[in-house]
């Protein structure tokens, strides 16, 4: 039988409240246009107001009762949290069996938490240590001395190298590359030498990466990435950066080394950020803006170089002034240009 709760039960469990029939039971939860009925159906921005009118759902969730529309509500001050909350009760993770499974390889000298799992095709290589109740997928190499956490999710193909640390409730998706050499290279000559890269990668509690994400591991000391903090898919973190607390970062951002980024940090997609380079708490930093010097006061910045982000807007208007201006301009050169031609004459006369 599947999972179903009713209003008022979803109510509890999730924080919120109801309005209309709480013993209407709920067998799902689906988009505004795929719902049908006894399903929860959800709006987080009034742009939708028009298709919740025409949804099958039964339930609709939202911040406020939507006047007029005969339906049941499941009412939250952040109906997008709730959402998270709601689809994690209808959909809970799959079960993995616990332990070592047949085919996985783990050495004498690591350490395995006997409520882990550690799927065929997994590494846990000499000294590594994995804590209780992590996954570790097909295809996950874990490298001699590193640690992973509790509660930690680690899908097909992810790497973390040897020494890195994972806090707990870390999750990294499918190829994510955690301490990978840093690129450092010396100028000798007409080539270049490599310099060892000897440090190592800290990821705190709570932080999820996305698929193939680099976190490059430090020259010396430690690459980190501080609790509570998101990134998306496609992102490279050079040797010896900080990211602070509860930052998240969107698909294709590049943040070079020894770069240090605050907490509460929000950066939009392509955003690149040069090296040695500060970050301050609460900056956002819209897409594909390039960061060429340091940021330290709070605010939206746009651009490259980079500037305040209502600022540049102008500038930007008065950029795509620019085409009729010089014909305004050209207009008045050559207007003049006459007037003076035709002074010229009148003086010579």
């Amino acid at each position: 039988m599947g999972i179903s709760f009713s209003l008022e039960k979803l109510a509890r469990e999730v924080g919120g409240t109801f309005k209309g029939d709480g013993s209407l039971e709920i067998t799902g939860v689906a988009s505004l246009d795929a719902a049908g009925e006894g399903q929860l159906a959800f709006v987080t921005n009034a742009r939708y107001l028009q298709a919740a009118a025409a949804t099958k759902a039964s339930v609709i969730l939202c911040e406020k009762e939507i006047p007029g529309l005969p339906k049941a509500f499941l009412l939250a001050p952040n109906p997008y949290a709730v959402l998270a909350k709601v689809i994690a009760l209808f959909f809970p993770p799959p079960d993995r069996p616990r332990g070592i499974q047949p085919g996985a390889w783990v050495a004498p000298t690591a350490s395995v938490h006997a409520e882990a799992s550690v799927a065929a095709g997994a590494t846990v290589s000499a000294g590594a240590k994995v804590g209780a109740r992590s996954v570790l997928y097909p295809g996950v190499y874990i490298g001699e001395g590193a640690v992973v956490g509790e509660d930690c999710l680690l899908y097909p193909q992810v790497t973390v190298r040897e020494g890195c640390v994972l806090g707990n409730r870390v999750i990294l998706q499918p190829g994510v590359a955690i301490g990978g050499d840093g690129f450092g290279f010396a100028p000798e000559g007409e080539g270049y030498r490599k310099i060892p890269q000897v440090g190592n990668v800290v990821l705190e509690d709570d932080v999820e990466l996305g698929a193939n994400v680099c976190v490059d591991r430090a020259a010396l000391g430690t690459t980190r990435i501080g609790k509570g903090t998101k990134l998306d898919n496609l992102i490279q973190i050079g040797h010896n950066v900080v990211v602070g607390e509860h930052t998240v970062m969107a698909a294709q951002t590049g943040i070079s080394g020894s770069t240090h980024i605050g907490s509460h940090v929000v950066m939009g997609g392509q955003v690149g950020v040069a090296g040695h380079l500060k970050i301050g708490d609460h900056v956002t930093l819209a897409t594909r803006t390039g960061v060429m010097e340091d940021i330290l006061e709070k605010g939206v910045y746009w651009g490259s170089p980079s500037a305040d982000m209502s600022k540049e807007m102008k500038n930007v208007a008065v950029y795509r002034q620019l085409p009729e201006l010089m014909k305004r301009i050209r207009h008045l050169e050559k207007a003049l240009a006459e007037l003076q031609n035709a002074g010229k004459n009148e003086t010579e006369r």
